[in-house]
Formats: structure tokens, C-alpha cells, sequence
């Protein structure tokens, strides 16, 4: 059986009372969500549980929420276990992370999801914001993942820009928290709005000219 027909399956089987626009109280939809018994539904509840699980670090459900052998990846890292993934979670934000962050939650607009029934495939624009040491960043990704017949997430690819979050704190790019449509880039900030092309993490001359 496919596994968009398995209905409510157990790795999704959280209390989806109030599926509404702020699913969670640190990860937010603005679009309409599905019950979790619906084909499209079991998607969308599936990435809000992934979100959710980044936010708390919550070991055990991002172990419920992937297959044993995920292929997950992201700027720099890719993994292919689960134990691999858990492992990249408890540095991040575990009891022995280095730097933990001190706050994190995500932002979905209206127009998130790109969802394929057919082949069990689907995306989600996903805005991903951070607090940590006093610098607080608010950058744009795309998840794009493959999901096992089961419900769970075969493969999760992560694709954003790691240049946001230094361009945000040199007062280069705004933190658009929120925004009903998601770019690559936040806008530029007044100050850089008609300044030249931006390629790097650090510009290397200033604008307006000092």
C-alpha cells in the first residue's frame, strides 16, 4: 500500500487539536493545514513535526519521524542514519552543544507546500529563525524530502544560505521574520536598497560610500 493511504500513522500520531495557523507555539503555518488523516494532510503534518523537532531538540520525535537509514543533508554536512541525525541534533542544541542556541522557531507562508501524492515527494519553503549569543538570524530554506511508505522521511535535503545570517548582522539584509512570501534573500535593508550587486559574506566596500 502506498504510503499516502496509511492514514493517521503512528510516527505522526501527535494530537493535531487547534490545526491551525501557528500549529505549534514555535513553528507557524499561515496556510490552510489538513487533518492528519488526509493524503495531503499527513505531509504537511509531517515537515510541522520536523520543524517542531529542530525547535524543542526533541530527540525522540525527530527519531520517530525518519526511517533508520536517512540520507539526511545540509550546507556542509550529509548524513545517511538515524543515529548519524541524532547525533548532529545533540550538537547543535543537546546538553553538550558548544554553543546552543538560545531560541528557535520556523515560519511557513500560505504558499509553503509543493506536495506529489503520486510519488511520494514533497517541498516546503520554510523560513528558519535563531537566536544564539545575542546574534539572531532569520534565513529561507527549502526542505525537499522523500518519504517511505510508512509516513517517515526517507531523504531530507536542506538548501540555504549561510551568507544571510553575517549580511543580517552588518546591517546589509533585513530579518523579514515572517513574511507572506519567501525569497532566497530577505530584502536589503534601506541603507543597501540600490547599492551594487551583493556576492559575498562581508561586502567589500561599504554603501552608502564612508
Amino acid at each position: 500500500m502506498a504510503w499516502w493511504l496509511y492514514g493517521a500513522v503512528a510516527v505522526l500520531a501527535i494530537n493535531a487539536a487547534g490545526a491551525a495557523a501557528a500549529p505549534y507555539a514555535n513553528v507557524s503555518y499561515d496556510g490552510p493545514l489538513r487533518a492528519r488523516e488526509t493524503p495531503r494532510g499527513a505531509v504537511q503534518w509531517a515537515f510541522l513535526d520536523m520543524a517542531k523537532a529542530w525547535a524543542d531538540c526533541d530527540r525522540q520525535l525527530l527519531s520517530e519521524l525518519v526511517t533508520a537509514d536517512v540520507r539526511f543533508s545540509f550546507p556542509t554536512t550529509s548524513l545517511e542514519s538515524r543515529e548519524a541525525l541524532l547525533a548532529a541534533l545533540d550538537a547543535y542544541c543537546g546538553p553538550e552543544a558548544s554553543a546552543p542556541p538560545d531560541a528557535v522557531s520556523f515560519h511557513l507562508p500560505d504558499d509553503a507546500f509543493y506536495i506529489d501524492l503520486e510519488t511520494g515527494r514533497a517541498a516546503v519553503e520554510i523560513q528558519f529563525r535563531e537566536r544564539r549569543r545575542g546574534r539572531h538570524q532569520v534565513t529561507n530554506d527549502v526542505w525537499i524530502a522523500t518519504f517511505a511508505d510508512d509516513g517517515r522521511f526517507a531523504v531530507m535535503k536542506e538548501y540555504l544560505d549561510g551568507r544571510v545570517r553575517d549580511l543580517q548582522e552588518q546591517g546589509v539584509l533585513t530579518r523579514d521574520a515572517g513574511a507572506d512570501f519567501l525569497t532566497p534573500w530577505p530584502p536589503r535593508t534601506e541603507a543597501w536598497a540600490e547599492c551594487f550587486p551583493i556576492v559575498r559574506a562581508a561586502p567589500i566596500n561599504s554603501c552608502p560610500p564612508q
